[in-house]
């Protein structure tokens, strides 16, 4: 079985459980239940710069143009 490489997310995104529990968002109820809403910092919404889609799994591909490493 292959080992699934970990998530290297851009700087720019954002959620409600990431502002209040920092590095330990995953902890959070909200966000273990999927009740997070994820925002990108640069565009101010749901889709990024690219009008991609905004998300922990999508905004760690470092192809997209308006991904920078965290």
């Amino acid at each position: 079985m292959a080992e699934e490489l970990p998530l290297v997310r851009c700087i720019h995104l954002q959620s409600k459980s990431m502002a209040v529990h920092g590095e330990a968002f995953e902890g959070d109820t909200d966000y273990q239940d999927g009740m997070g809403d994820f925002w990108c910092v640069l565009s101010g919404r749901s889709l990024g710069p690219d009008d991609c889609a905004v998300g922990l799994r999508a905004c760690s591909d470092p192809e997209r143009g308006c991904h920078q490493e965290y």
